[in-house]
């Protein structure tokens, strides 16, 4: 029970380090937030950090944000963007970030059917365990045998399952909020692009009625650079995201094939030594 326990424990510790790290690696990359005094707070802080909570307040002003920016996006959705470039990135996203999010899902299902695998395989050697107690059988040994096998062939499912969530479906999880984020960065922009059209037909109309013209113009002057600045960013920033995105699918899709193709020679090694020791008796 302790062994279960700690490697248990191990598993989720790594699970939460792996994440924690590729979040990090990105902040410190990343050309803006690197430099961000919060960020450097964190890191270079010796003592314990207090985090407070949202309070009751805040928590339902977050509700209304969020109900009014749904809202926002139903009103932007039949919006053309003029730019090829980001008309293209938000079609791609949108059924990207579906896609990924029933990928995670069945990930996580066969992450749950790995480990229950698992467990039942702990019945499984109890059961003959327990068989092997009885007297005066023949086939006490051959039992005990059995009992064995399952139990180290439990160990091996169990880290299947460990590996599988930690190097496939956290990456995942991870890319499905990154995918969301990159279609909220969208939003933004598409915000900011409805504020500059709106800028101009006001522009047009204070000239029309030759009244308040200057502070037409400063208000489309400052919608104009506002979205022009966003736009700017959001290449970057999605430009960057495909690079990542690549690199990092690579990098966990290969180490995954390679702990499976590590686990079923351990299977099949357990396999031929329980049979050979079966034989012998």
């Amino acid at each position: 029970m302790k062994q279960e326990l700690e490697a248990e424990y191990l598993a989720t510790f790594k699970k939460t380090v792996a994440m924690h790290e590729v979040f990090l690696q990105r902040l410190a990359g990343h050309p803006t937030l690197r430099n961000d005094t919060n960020f450097r707070v964190f890191l270079e802080y010796s003592e314990d950090l207090n985090v407070r909570g949202k309070n009751k307040k805040e928590r339902i002003g977050g509700l209304l944000k969020s109900i009014s920016k749904q809202a926002d996006e139903v009103i932007l959705s039949n919006q053309k963007d003029v730019d090829e470039f980001f008309e293209q990135q938000r079609v791609f996203l949108v059924e990207y970030h579906n896609k990924i999010k029933d990928s995670t899902m069945k990930s996580d299902k066969m992450t749950r059917s790995q480990k229950n695998c698992a467990d039942t395989y702990i019945k499984v050697s109890g059961g003959f365990l327990g068989l092997s107690t009885i007297e005066n059988t023949s086939l006490q040994k051959f039992f005990a045998q059995i009992a064995e096998h399952f139990e180290k062939a439990r160990k091996i499912e169990g880290r299947v399952a460990s590996d599988g969530d930690l190097k496939q479906s956290d990456t995942l999880r991870y890319y499905l909020h990154d995918s969301k984020a990159a279609m909220d960065l969208l939003y933004r922009r598409s915000r900011a692009l409805a504020n500059y059209e709106a800028a101009n037909k006001a522009l047009d109309k204070a000239r029309s009625k030759n009244k308040d013209v200057k502070q037409a113009e400063d208000a489309q002057q400052l919608a104009m650079s506002k979205f022009e600045r966003m736009s700017d960013v959001a290449k970057t920033e999605l430009t960057d995201f495909k690079k990542r995105r690549v690199a990092m699918f690579k990098k966990n899709l290969t180490d995954v094939a390679e702990l499976e193709v590590k686990h079923a020679k351990a299977q099949i090694q357990l396999l031929r030594s329980t049979l050979a020791t079966l034989k012998e008796e």
